[in-house]
């Protein structure tokens, strides 16, 4: 019997060159196994919504063409669901799939699909918001909602507003409680990391574990402009945590207090949030084709 999958297709990722994605798939796909449909978004919110559907519709799996930011959709309909999370990397960070190791072409990345075989990952939650890979408060949450404003995507575009927005940026006071344990920091980011990168192979948190039931909480100085060259290497090359502005800690839960309204980045994607936040590890609970 064939497998039942949903593809989904965000037009804007990948400077809108869904054209040649869908054709990738109707060539590569295979259609011996899977009876597929493939759906274009029109609307923010709308992968939560045929996630959604699909979950309750018993399909096999949920195809995301798409960034990250179109994955944390589908992820919080997907979630502790039977239902599958595929990724056909499409964005312009990619940081989920690049952590998983997925395949960067079209071709490879369907191949992966036709292979069908799973493995289980740890999501956490945001109070009620589910995320998979990054997010965070500070500097990242800043960049993540002035890049959502442009109407520009890619790496180069994220590049000029980080680098633009860096001098006017500054460390700044944070309270929170890890498992249990208080502690004041200033820093210039707070990344709450589940995979190992932002994006690009920009990599925070070398170590992170997508199966540990844990979570790493970076705390990020920030750096004057001599140390910038270094600490650039250091987070290419996977050596951010040997970095003297970067502490790791890991922990499974995590509770911020926020006096006013602020922005956090949440795989990408920018979050208002104010009063008390709270954010979790769920071993385990995202089936993932990789």
């Amino acid at each position: 019997m064939k497998k039942k999958i949903r593809i989904i297709i965000n037009p804007i990722s990948g400077s809108g060159k869904h054209k040649k994605a869908e054709e990738a798939i109707r060539k590569f796909l295979d259609s011996n196994s899977f009876d597929a449909e493939i759906i274009l978004t029109k609307q923010k919110g709308d992968f939560t919504t045929l996630s959604r559907q699909a979950v309750e519709q018993n399909y096999a799996a949920v195809i995301v063409v798409g960034g990250d930011g179109s994955i944390n959709e589908a992820v919080q309909a997907l979630n502790g669901s039977n239902t599958a999370l595929g990724i056909v990397p499409f964005g312009s960070g990619n940081g989920l799939a690049r952590h998983l190791k997925l395949p960067s072409s079209l071709k490879k990345s369907i191949e992966c699909i036709n292979r069908f075989q799973f493995q289980k990952i740890d999501t956490a939650n945001v109070n009620d918001y589910t995320f998979a890979s990054i997010s965070g408060f500070g500097f990242d949450a800043h960049i993540a909602q002035l890049f959502i404003k442009t109407k520009k995507r890619g790496l180069w575009n994220y590049v000029k507003i980080t680098f633009s927005a860096f001098s006017r940026f500054s460390n700044q006071d944070y309270t929170y409680i890890l498992d249990g344990k208080r502690f004041s920091k200033k820093a210039f980011m707070i990344v709450i990391a589940n995979s190992n990168q932002f994006g690009n192979d920009f990599i925070i948190s070398p170590k992170a574990s997508l199966i540990d039931g844990l979570l790493d909480i970076c705390v990020v100085q920030k750096p004057k402009m001599y140390q910038i060259p270094f600490f650039l290497f250091q987070v290419l090359f996977k050596k951010a945590h040997l970095s003297k502005l970067i502490e790791i800690q890991k922990g499974k839960a995590v509770q911020l207090e926020l006096k006013n309204s602020t922005y956090m980045n949440i795989d990408g994607e920018s979050l208002e949030l104010k009063g008390t936040i709270r954010i979790s590890i769920n071993p385990l609970s995202l089936l993932v084709i990789s």
